[in-house]
């Protein structure tokens, strides 16, 4: 019943902890953006009560269907607020959190979040978790964003009027599926892998004897987009461009859709194999970062870029649906193969 993170426990609530759930409920800041907490008529006590009737009665039911856990900090022993998931009995569920204000910036909720996720994944054994917010708490729907849980719609005008708004919020509903989960953890173990990056390297003669790459460009690490230093190639034979290439060094949720290495092959110029060449000169710049392991994507309707992967002897790792906040969403990408290439 216990589940445990590095930093917290999540335990079953109690009626001992009526001095927290008390906090959450007579904290304004905290309720205005909670569904049922601090609505009109109800007082601090009322709203804990009520919680506590659930949470612990919740956990009496047979079958067990919501699970409400206190988070208690491991350094001190501290509840310092509420996670929860609930199974619908349909293959999907839900996962929620209330978190006090001076626990609120450090981490807490995400590392909570994941271990849900993994829960509800890998033992309750769903297909489909949802998490909901109002749309105005920005902070509960950018947590739900770092668990790549992606937004699914809105819901206008559904949330209680509170504070001084004077109106009802709107609903953000955010999801993530089995498929996405497993891609995600993947994604993870492949970061764990090594990379080393203390510059760019000074290129030598990318060729096989007729294809050539030559830089034209490298582009440094960028904080705000979080896009890794990558190299920029023309793909020339003799004085003729037949093509561009790109190689990012680094791993992450973003790269394992986007890929360490793409490719783009003039029309005149496909069928003799250039962009499966090209892979392998950039393996250079690979091994020179240290990387033992590159992803190589590419749309699910690119038949031509899957078979230059498969002639590569590529291991395909799955099928996964592009995120929405993730740049080629927007260049009109649904739906990618994932591509493992093996360094050395």
């Amino acid at each position: 019943m216990h589940l445990e993170t590095e930093r917290l426990i999540l335990r079953p609530f109690t009626w001992d902890d009526f001095g927290v759930c008390y906090r959450i409920a007579a904290d304004e800041g905290t309720t205005r953006y909670l569904y049922w907490w601090g609505n009109a008529g109800a007082t601090p006590e009322g709203d804990a009560n009520r919680f506590l009737e659930r949470a612990v009665g919740g956990w009496e039911k047979n079958p067990l269907m919501a699970r409400e856990y206190a988070l208690v900090l491991k350094e001190t022993g501290a509840v310092i607020g509420d996670g929860s998931i609930e199974d619908f009995g349909n293959g999907e569920g839900e996962i929620g959190w209330i978190l006090l204000p001076e626990y609120r910036g450090k981490g807490y909720v995400t590392e909570m979040g994941k271990e849900l996720l993994r829960y509800g994944f890998e033992e309750l054994k769903l297909q489909k978790i949802i998490a909901n917010c109002d749309a105005r708490n920005e902070n509960s729907w950018r947590v739900m964003e770092r668990l790549m849980m992606q937004r699914s719609s809105i819901a206008y005008a559904v949330r209680p009027v509170k504070g001084q708004d004077g109106f009802p919020g709107d609903e953000l509903t955010y999801a993530i599926t089995r498929e996405q989960y497993e891609g995600w953890r993947e994604a993870e173990e492949i970061a764990k892998g090594p990379c080393e990056f203390r510059g760019f390297m000074d290129l030598p003669d990318l060729t096989d004897g007729e294809l050539r790459l030559i830089c034209h460009k490298k582009s440094p690490e960028d904080p705000v987009t979080k896009y890794v230093p990558a190299y920029f190639f023309y793909m020339t034979v003799g004085s003729e461009v037949v093509g561009t290439c790109d190689v990012r060094i680094g791993y992450g949720p973003g790269l394992y859709v986007g890929g360490n290495i793409g490719y783009d092959v003039n029309e005149a110029y496909r069928g003799r194999g250039y962009a499966g060449r090209a892979c392998q000169l950039l393996k250079t710049v690979l091994k020179y970062h240290k990387m033992k392991t590159a992803i190589i994507t590419n749309s699910v309707t690119n038949h031509a870029s899957c078979r230059v992967c498969e002639k590569l002897g590529l291991v395909k790792l799955r099928e996964m649906d592009v995120p929405m906040n993730n740049p080629m969403y927007a260049q009109g990408y649904r739906r990618v193969n994932i591509f493992k290439m093996e360094v050395e």
